[in-house]
């Protein structure tokens, strides 16, 4: 919790994809763990991400996710 607080406080609570400010971002790595990302501060951004009324995962980091997903698969 307190290199969540970090991330929040240093990127003042903005979505590094949009610029939203928002208190109930995600913090995610930059680069992916496994892509040899690390847990560093520097490897981590916020990102918002919020579900939809259908229940699916809207926001910078759905899309960030995907997009990864989609670079795993070729």
């Amino acid at each position: 919790m307190a290199t969540r607080r970090q991330v929040m406080q240093r990127d003042k609570y903005t979505c590094a994809g949009c610029g939203i400010v928002r208190m109930d971002h995600e913090v995610d790595h930059r680069v992916p763990l496994e892509q040899g990302g690390t847990n560093d501060l520097e490897n981590l951004q916020l990102l918002c991400a919020w579900f939809d009324a259908n229940g699916v995962k809207q926001g910078c980091h759905a899309a960030k996710t995907k997009a990864e997903a989609k670079d795993r698969a070729g």
